[in-house]
């Protein structure tokens, strides 16, 4: 989590404030730090000294940095009587800083800073805002640690900090990898927005539902996502509390949570629609489900591949639309390298009385292998055959079930139907000979 750098302007305007806030460490180190600092700015600038301090920020604001450096440079360059007193050093390099700075030429301006620090008998109001800007500037350079070290230093010697010095503080420990630490910092920051009667802010809600994802602590994470969500309603956050309600085993707020975001037009990859489809089969909701499948195919947001043209198949059927549970299936058997949808197929083509289809899809799927029951597929070759009056090849099917479920015990029932319906098929042939010689007779 990179933070992002203030504005020079910013920075340069906080310098100027020398704002004062309160402790957070123990007294005694808080103490300590602050006897390096003078309470108050007792010495003022000599004339000389802050007219050209002056004429070099009336040339960095024309943008002519060159000149302003070249000023700043023949300022601290002064020797004996007229050579710089600390204090002036210290707004000397100050200003070399606000120079640097409005040049992005943050490691010149860092250095700029560290001797701001440097000279003795520092103002503490000077000396807190340096600190403040000059933590700002270590994240933004990738310098996590001084960052936070600086940045722990300035709370020493601070008075009334604002929530955002927290959140910061707060972004460096978990840079660190710190949670222990961040937690902590990131509840003060709330809990002072509270005071102030200020509402917090969007990244400090993604940094606590960050650090509580990372703890695992999924309930409280929840409750910053549901925050996110209302306020901010944006894909990541819906995302996000899908998954969390997912780790808390709420199905149904998960569900809900999904369908608000697809509504939303949020779900554009095959991996949250296809779960969305399931969850609304799994809720009793197959009409929704396919609706959710075929949305996604005309989009191509989701492959029409045979698992995909399966699972929509299978939704219209349950939902009893039929017609259109019949070509999905059929492309699924078509596509797929094994039987086993094709089955599946035929048994629907059976159910609804499209007995030479179901011969045929039979047959196709028996060929392809890879079926979970292929005894239970060929007794329903069987049936289909026989339906389609296929009298020969029904005899064959049921002949070949019998001859391979023989000795079995885990397939006796199906051998004992096998021979049934074989049974039953030559009575039926039988009874249709004797009609027929009757009406010729």
């Amino acid at each position: 989590m990179k933070n992002s750098i203030l504005s020079p302007l910013f920075i340069a305007c906080f310098l100027m404030l020398g704002l004062c806030f309160n402790p957070v460490f123990s007294t005694s180190v808080m103490a300590a730090e602050k006897s390096q600092y003078k309470k108050k700015q007792t010495k003022a600038l000599r004339a000389k000294v802050y007219e050209k301090l002056a004429k070099a920020q009336e040339k960095q604001e024309a943008g002519d940095y060159a000149q302003a450096l070249k000023i700043l440079d023949a300022l601290k360059q002064r020797k004996g009587r007229s050579a710089l007193k600390p204090h002036e050093l210290a707004q000397l390099y100050n200003f070399y800083a606000y120079v640097y700075l409005a040049q992005d030429k943050y490691p010149q301006a860092i250095r700029s800073f560290e001797k701001v620090l440097q000279q003795p008998d520092l103002f503490i109001g000077m000396a807190a805002s340096t600190k403040y800007a000059l933590a700002q500037l270590y994240f933004a350079t990738d310098n996590v640690d001084k960052a936070v070290k600086t940045l722990e230093s300035w709370f020493n010697i601070a008075e009334k900090p604002s929530p955002d010095a927290y959140v910061l503080l707060a972004q460096g420990y978990l840079q660190q990898g710190k949670l222990d630490k961040a937690l902590p910092k990131l509840k003060k920051a709330f809990s002072l927005a509270k005071q102030k009667g200020k509402q917090p802010k969007e990244n400090w809600y993604t940094l606590l539902q960050y650090i509580y994802a990372e703890k695992k602590d999924y309930k409280n994470q929840v409750n910053a996502l549901e925050v996110l969500v209302n306020r901010w309603p944006k894909k990541a956050y819906w995302l996000s509390l899908v998954g969390v309600y997912g780790e808390l085993d709420q199905d149904k707020k998960r569900l809900y949570v999904l369908e608000t975001a697809y509504i939303q037009g949020m779900l554009d990859k095959e991996s949250y629609l296809v779960a969305l489809a399931q969850m609304l089969s799994a809720y009793d909701m197959p009409y929704k489900a396919a609706k959710v499948m075929e949305k996604g195919f005309s989009d191509e947001l989701i492959e029409e591949s045979a698992k995909n043209l399966e699972r929509t198949g299978d939704y219209w059927r349950r939902a009893k639309e039929i017609k259109k549970a019949l070509p999905r299936l059929a492309q699924a058997a078509q596509l797929s390298k094994e039987g086993e949808p094709g089955i599946r197929l035929a048994y629907l083509y059976m159910n609804n009385y499209q007995y030479k289809n179901a011969a045929a899809t039979a047959k196709k799927a028996l060929k392809k292998g890879g079926i979970k029951r292929p005894y239970e597929a060929r007794f329903l070759l069987g049936q289909a055959l026989f339906h389609a009056q296929k009298y020969t090849l029904a005899r064959k099917a049921f002949n070949q079930v019998i001859s391979n479920t023989a000795n079995k015990e885990a397939q006796l029932r199906l051998h004992k139907l096998a021979n049934q319906w074989l049974n039953y098929m030559e009575t039926e042939i039988q009874r249709q000979k004797e009609i027929k010689i009757y009406l010729k007779a």
